[in-house]
C-alpha cells in the first residue's frame, strides 16, 4: 500500500454528512408531530350547529319545528357566524326556500314573516286597481303568456238599437291600448302562481311527483287573466262587460326592457306535458 494513500484517510470524515442527515429527520419528524397534532386537536375543537333531519327536507315558506332539525358538532374552522347555533332560533320561525336533508341551516335561510299569498298585491301603486277577465288560453298564444307580460285587448260585441234592443251590427274597437299581467287564475279560480309555488316548496322527489299528475296539469290551465290597470281602464272595461255577445282579443306586445316577466311558468308546463303525453 502507498503511503500516499495512507495519509488521505482522515478517521469521521462522513461525520457531518450523517449529522446533517440525523438534523433534517429529525425536523422531519417533529414537522409531522406538530401537523398530526394540530390536526388532532382541530378535530376535537368543535362548535354545535343546527342542521335539517327531515329525509324530505324542509318545504319553502312553511314553519320549522323542533322534529324537523337537529343539533350537529362540526370542526371550529369550518365554522362561520352566520350558521344557526340554537335549535330555539329556528323554531317556528319560516323557512324562506326549500332546504335539503343535512343541510346546515344559515340565518339568511330562515325569516320570523309569515310569507305573504300574492305579495305583487302588497306592492301595486296606490293609484292602480285590479280587474279579471276571462280569455281563450288558446286563442292568446298559448302557454306563452305570463305573468309580467303587457298586453293589448280589442274587445267586439253587438251593436243594439236603444229603443229596440234590436242588434244593428257587429262594433269591433280597442279595450286597452297596453295593460299588465299579474296573475292567472284556473277554472276553480286560484292564482296559477301561487300553485306554483306551493309546488316548487316541495321536495325534488315529490315535486317530480306532483307535477306529473293530471290534476296539477289541469289547475295550471289558465281560464281568467288578472291586471293591473289604472280607474280610468278599469271604468272603460265596466261599460263594455254587460255588452251583447262580448268577446276579447288579446294580443302580446314587446317584452323588451320588460323585467317582470315570470318565463319560469310557462317552462315548466311544457316539460310537464312532455312527461305525461303518451310517447308513440
Amino acid at each position: 500500500m502507498k503511503v500516499n494513500s495512507i495519509k488521505d484517510i482522515r478517521p469521521g470524515s462522513h461525520l457531518p454528512r450523517k449529522l446533517f442527515a440525523i438534523f433534517i429527520s429529525l425536523l422531519v419528524i417533529t414537522g409531522a408531530f406538530i401537523v398530526l397534532n394540530n390536526a388532532s386537536k382541530a378535530a376535537s375543537d368543535t362548535v354545535n350547529v343546527v342542521r335539517v333531519k327531515r329525509s324530505d327536507g324542509i318545504p319553502a315558506k312553511t314553519v320549522i319545528t323542533k322534529e324537523d332539525v337537529e343539533v350537529y358538532p362540526i370542526i371550529s374552522r369550518e365554522y362561520s357566524k352566520d350558521m344557526v347555533t340554537s335549535i330555539d332560533d329556528v323554531t317556528n320561525k319560516y323557512s324562506l326556500y326549500y332546504l335539503r336533508d343535512k343541510t346546515v341551516l344559515h340565518l339568511d335561510q330562515v325569516s320570523n314573516e309569515k310569507p305573504l299569498k300574492n305579495e305583487w298585491l302588497y306592492e301595486l301603486d296606490k293609484d292602480s286597481e285590479v280587474l279579471t277577465i276571462p280569455y281563450s288560453y288558446l286563442e292568446c298564444a298559448g302557454d306563452i303568456l305570463t305573468p309580467g307580460d303587457i298586453v293589448r285587448i280589442r274587445v267586439a260585441y253587438d251593436e243594439e238599437e236603444k229603443d229596440t234592443g234590436d242588434k244593428t251590427g257587429r262594433k269591433v274597437g280597442t279595450l286597452f291600448e297596453s295593460i299588465t299581467v299579474k296573475d292567472l287564475l284556473n277554472s276553480k279560480g286560484h292564482s296559477i302562481y301561487e300553485v306554483y309555488k306551493e309546488v316548487l316548496k316541495l321536495s325534488e322527489a315529490k315535486k317530480q311527483e306532483v307535477m306529473k299528475s293530471r290534476d296539477f296539469l289541469e289547475n295550471i290551465l289558465p281560464k281568467s287573466l288578472v291586471l293591473e290597470g289604472t280607474s280610468a281602464q278599469v271604468d272603460k272595461y265596466a261599460k263594455y262587460k254587460n255588452k251583447r255577445d262580448i268577446s276579447f282579443t288579446i294580443t302580446i306586445l314587446s317584452r323588451k326592457g320588460n323585467t317582470n316577466i315570470m318565463d319560469q311558468l310557462p317552462t315548466v308546463a311544457k316539460e310537464i306535458e312532455s312527461w305525461i303525453t303518451p310517447k308513440n
